[in-house]
């Protein structure tokens, strides 16, 4: 019932209510993964651009993000549509330039991520073995708050970057490989659809890395730029002929891109 008037809501663009509807669904159908992924697109996708002021909109982001990464992990920590749809909330909305606030959100992301590095370079050796009780809150920060483990994103980042851990585009990397290593150990409940999802949320948020990945601040102005992340130019191309063998039916189309990186690739 509540799901029948949650969407009577949504054709009738009454997204507040129904956040508050979809709210008691998660309680009710808390392992029931469109809960989350539904909800999550609402907060992030529909309610948010009905704010002209953009701080308004990134709460709604956050509060979108931290649903699916909060709350439906918890509930559902082998479900890979969860981490399928946490990654595209990184790769597009905060890291892709549709929505006009979008440097808002990169903006914000930059400082939270900066309160976990230390405003400084990224440094996952330091939060791994914490020295001192700066490192060690940082290190809880980044676990507690943000969900992420620090030895998982040192994996990551050897077998797909270097990665700028402060710009979404890793993020995305990081809950979409995440989610293929839960599938990894629980082979029985995923669905081959799932892992093409999961595996091109890798390989086009790498190209994103490698095109604009690499962070030029200017603490003078407190701007910052985006440059190419040309260090990651070989895995980024590696993935791509590993999506060719795993999409034999998009090989074609995963072939023109390839080409379209590699012409890109010798352009930077």
């Amino acid at each position: 019932a509540l799901w029948i008037r949650a969407t009577e809501l949504q054709d009738n663009d009454k997204y507040f209510e129904m956040a508050q509807l979809a709210d008691w669904i998660t309680k009710l159908e808390p392992h029931f993964v469109q809960v989350w992924t539904v909800q999550a697109w609402n907060m992030s996708y529909n309610i948010s651009v009905k704010f002209k002021d953009f701080d308004d909109r990134w709460r709604w982001v956050q509060r979108g993000i931290a649903l699916l990464r909060d709350e439906g992990l918890k509930y559902n920590p082998n479900e890979t549509l969860i981490y399928r749809e946490l990654a595209w909330q990184f790769q597009h909305k905060m890291g892709a330039n549709l929505d006009d606030a979008n440097m808002v959100y990169k903006q914000e992301w930059l400082k939270e991520m900066s309160e976990v590095f230390g405003k400084q370079e990224p440094n996952l050796d330091e939060l791994l073995k914490p020295e001192g009780e700066d490192a060690l809150r940082r290190l809880n920060l980044l676990t507690n708050k943000f969900k992420m483990d620090p030895a998982f994103m040192k994996q990551v980042d050897q077998e797909y970057g270097p990665l700028e851990w402060r710009l979404p585009e890793a993020h995305a990397v990081y809950w979409a490989a995440l989610g293929l290593e839960k599938a990894r150990l629980n082979p029985t409940k995923v669905k081959a659809d799932e892992l093409i999802q999961l595996r091109r949320a890798i390989y086009q948020s790498m190209q994103l890395s490698f095109q604009r990945g690499k962070l030029i601040s200017d603490p003078y102005t407190r701007s910052f730029e985006f440059g190419p992340n040309l260090d990651i130019v070989e895995k980024v191309s590696a993935a791509y002929e590993r999506a060719m063998q795993d999409e034999p039916n998009m090989r074609n189309n995963i072939e023109t891109a390839h080409r379209n990186l590699l012409g890109n690739a010798v352009y930077f």
